[in-house]
């Protein structure tokens, strides 16, 4: 398979995720999860009282505690995009889709294979579980970002991008308490 073909096909398989996680956010799934309702609060107080009085922290105590940095990323797209529930979703949409093209490079990475890395995006680009919470303003969808994108740069680590990967690696830490399990596995 050419470059060109390769590209062309991730170009297909991208538009695909981007369809999937990005057609009708404003109106679906209906409403808002409680605790996407939440990461709003909390995104509005981060920009409301900015700082020194508080604004946008490393963990939000409320509801059972929570990791800051996508709420974070949330209440960035709020002050941009304003107070929507889409504005919300769209953090999670955006990780979504470049959760797939990180798992190409990825596979391509660890593979060797050009056709096997298509074949993986697609499947994630299509996958009823990852689409969903693309969908939804959960701060789980960025682990699997957090995790394709740490192993490629650790795995280029061994030649070049060491410090991508411990960055990539260590911010994971502030998406979800499950991540707390990736350096099993390392």
């Amino acid at each position: 398979m050419s470059k060109k073909q390769v590209f062309i096909f991730l170009i297909f398989i991208i538009a695909i995720a981007a369809f999937l996680r990005l057609y009708k956010l404003q109106s679906f799934p209906p409403g808002l999860y409680p605790d996407e309702a939440m990461n709003g609060n909390n995104a509005l107080e981060a920009l409301k009282t900015g700082p020194p009085d508080g604004g946008f922290k490393w963990f939000y105590p409320e509801n059972n505690g929570r990791e800051a940095l996508f709420i974070n990323i949330q209440a960035l797209s709020v002050a941009v995009f304003g107070n929507e529930p889409w504005a919300l979703r769209g953090v999670s949409a955006i990780v979504g889709i470049l959760t797939v093209l990180g798992l190409f490079f990825l596979t391509r990475t660890l593979l060797g294979n050009d056709r096997t890395a298509l074949f993986a995006s697609f499947f994630l680009a299509v996958s009823f579980w990852h689409v969903m919470f693309s969908r939804i303003g959960f701060r789980a969808i960025m682990a699997p970002f957090f995790l394709v994108w740490s192993f490629y740069f650790l795995w280029k680590a061994l030649v070049y991008f060491a410090g991508i990967a411990g960055i990539f690696f260590g911010l994971g830490f502030h998406t979800y308490i499950s991540y707390r399990a990736a350096p099993l596995l390392l």
